[in-house]
């Protein structure tokens, strides 16, 4: 009988043959870190200035801040692109039918089929910024980078059930590429990447409370702040996203369970 490791090799094997025959994608993983964080900083440079950037976001090393919240931001693409696009491709191509029917639940299908990508994706990123940041931070610099890179690691929890929830819809809903394609800048927008939370109405204000990314965010903030970050904030950012990701996942079970259901009842893929 199979089971989430047979899934789980299965789409690794899958992931690493893409990236073998997908190389300037692969390399454009290490790049694309310094492309956002020069671009932001042109920017910056043309219309604001580099202090009052460091003041507003409340941050003391804005180029450590940069490289880790563009990994961050592109991680969590990745992941919703990994498990919510997994179901868009399959029904593209026609094999969705035989994914619901397969012997492993298509909740767990949904949820392990994006973990390779997820995994793979901070990965390569990570590495790719660490001669900026130890150019900047030294020996320190790599360690917080380590340290953004578990804390990324432990946002995907609540990240995978998110997604998992918008692959539920797309399983039953039409124009589902809409959906999809609004999602990406949704994440960005409410998680405050590259901008103080505080800039955005008060609506998207409490939006944000609930996206996962936001925390990381956070934590990434106060890596990049203190030589050594307060225990306590870190703790209460860590509680959060295990809150989250006990929530998102059980609605994503419970979400990928009815839309299979109503699926294989009226046969809509």
């Amino acid at each position: 009988m199979a089971n989430w490791t047979d899934v789980f090799r299965a789409q690794l094997f899958s992931s690493i043959a893409w990236y073998k025959n997908n190389r300037f994608m692969f390399f454009s993983m290490f790049v694309w870190p310094y492309i956002m964080v020069g671009m932001i900083y042109a920017l910056g440079t043309i219309y604001g200035d580099i202090e009052q950037y460091t003041l507003q976001m409340g941050i003391s090393n804005p180029a450590l801040y940069l490289f880790a919240s563009s990994v961050v931001a592109m991680s969590s693409l990745f992941i919703v692109d990994a498990v919510a696009g997994f179901t868009l491709w399959n029904r593209w191509l026609g094999t969705l039918p035989y994914i619901i029917l397969s012997p492993v639940k298509t909740s767990v299908i949904l949820i392990v089929a994006g973990l390779p990508d997820s995994l793979i994706s901070p990965v390569i990123t990570m590495l790719g910024i660490v001669p900026a940041v130890i150019y900047y931070e030294g020996i320190i610099g790599a360690a917080k980078t380590l340290l953004v890179l578990l804390i990324i690691f432990l946002g995907m929890l609540p990240m995978l059930g998110f997604a998992s929830l918008f692959a539920s819809l797309l399983l039953v809903l039409k124009e589902e590429s809409n959906i999809l394609s609004s999602l990406s800048p949704f994440i960005l927008l409410a998680s405050g990447v590259f901008y103080p939370i505080e800039i955005l109405p008060r609506i998207l204000q409490a939006v944000s409370e609930v996206v996962p990314t936001r925390y990381v965010i956070d934590a990434s903030k106060l890596v990049s702040t203190y030589l050594l970050p307060e225990a306590r904030p870190l703790l209460l950012i860590i509680y959060a996203i295990a809150i989250l990701g006990g929530v998102y996942n059980l609605l994503a079970l419970s979400a990928i369970g009815r839309a299979e259901r109503r699926v294989k009842k009226v046969g809509a893929i």
